[in-house]
Parts: structure tokens; sequence; C-alpha cells
């Protein structure tokens, strides 16, 4: 991988100890969150009146989407902004601005938060819907910003020891989602290509044997309750 540093005065790879492409990880989460997020506000805009069983299943699904979000930047906010703040101190620009979008994000989460409580008539869920697609807005001028702006630097300023630290804390905090099903949108979020090596890579032997044997029918049935009207993708690796 090239690694791609913005027009800041940060170390270019000559200038590194070491440049990896380990933020690729990172993006695969983005990519999960983007289709999370973007797909929210029509759910919410479809719900039948009076159907009280789906708005409750939405409401416990868009919390767990709002908790996976807060655990996302924050582990970014702990592992990341300080290193490249030191490290690369002419990208300071940057992590400023990926401070300040992180803030936000929570803040708008904070208010989708309090919308879900009084999700009770057409009148909140026009609300929240209009709620959910503005944070998907500033969640998306985020992200593009991120990966053009921070990842190529970090990159180039963490070693791979640390982007394992990164990995074994995310693996380490329990998911807001159902396991099985934010597996499966994982590996939808990778192309179909590479499906089987990114499992073999990144999941032990009994998880990968555990998604073959229970966990796909696990989150195909949860892809029909959240889309009901569709049916669920099959994630075949």
């Amino acid at each position: 991988m090239t690694t791609r540093l913005p027009s800041s005065g940060a170390p270019g790879p000559g200038d590194a100890a070491a440049t990896t492409c380990r933020s690729d990880e990172i993006v695969l989460i983005h990519r999960l969150l983007r289709r999370l997020l973007g797909e929210a506000p029509g759910l919410v805009r479809d719900v039948a009146p009076g159907d009280e069983k789906r708005v409750a299943f939405l409401a416990d699904h868009l919390r767990s989407l709002v908790a996976l979000l807060h655990m996302h930047h924050h582990a970014e906010d702990e592992f990341f902004w300080d290193r490249m703040t030191e490290r690369a101190p002419a990208c300071g620009v940057h992590v400023a601005v990926m401070r300040r979008q992180h803030r936000a994000v929570s803040d708008q989460l904070d208010e989708i938060e309090v919308l879900l409580d009084e999700w009770v008539s057409d009148t909140s869920a026009a609300k929240l819907a209009d709620a959910l697609d503005a944070v998907d807005r500033t969640l998306s001028e985020h992200l593009v910003d991120e990966e053009r702006d921070a990842f190529p630097v970090l990159d180039a300023v963490l070693s791979d020891a640390e982007w394992d630290e990164i990995s074994e804390h995310a693996q380490r905090e329990k998911p807001p989602l159902p396991l099985f099903l934010l597996l499966g949108l994982l590996m939808e979020s990778v192309p179909e290509a590479d499906r089987a090596a990114w499992m073999a890579r990144e999941l032990p032997a009994p998880m990968r044997l555990a998604y073959r044997l229970v966990g796909r029918r696990q989150y195909e049935r949860g892809m029909r309750r959240l889309h009901p009207e569709r049916g669920a993708s099959s994630t075949t690796a």
C-alpha cells in the first residue's frame, strides 16, 4: 500500500520507522457504520402507524447502533489522537478537526437517544428520522476526512504492535449488537472475493466453525427482522 500523506508536513514513508496499512481494518468498520446509519432513517419512516412491536424492535436496534458508534469513537480517541499529535506535530490541525467532529457526532447521538425514548407517535418518528439523517451527514463527512487526512499518517507513525493493541482492545469490548449479526455485517463489508481470506486471517478456527454451524443462520434471521421486505443477504464464506 502506498502511503498518501496529506500536505501537512507529516512524516513521509522515508521518515517513519515503519509504514503499515493497518488502517484498512478501521475502514472496514467505517463501511459497516455507513451502511447501518445510512439505512436507519428509512427504517424509522417505514414503520406503520401503531406498530408498537416494530417500534420497540427498531428502538433497541438503534440504541445498539448508537452504542457501537460511541464505542468506536471512544477507542479512536484513546489510541489515535495523542499519539498522532506527538509523532506528527504538523498534523495537529487534523487532530483538532477529528476531535471536534467526534464531539459533534456524540452530541447528535445524545439527541437521538432522547428521541428514541419519545418515539410513540408519527410526529416523534419524523423528528427521529430527521435527526438520523443529520447524524448520517455529519458522520459521512467525518469519515471521509478521517480516512483522507488521519489514516495515512497513523499508518506511518503507529507500529504493528500498537495496531495489535487496538485490535485486542476491540476484541475485549462486548459488542452492543448481537455477535453473529455484527460478524455477518462485517463480512458483507469485505469484497466477496476477499471474504474467505479475511475470515481465515481475522477469526480463530472455533469462531469460523461456529459461524458456519449456527452464526450464518442467526445473521440471516436478524437481517430478515431488520428488513422484512427484502429478506437477508447470505455471507457464504
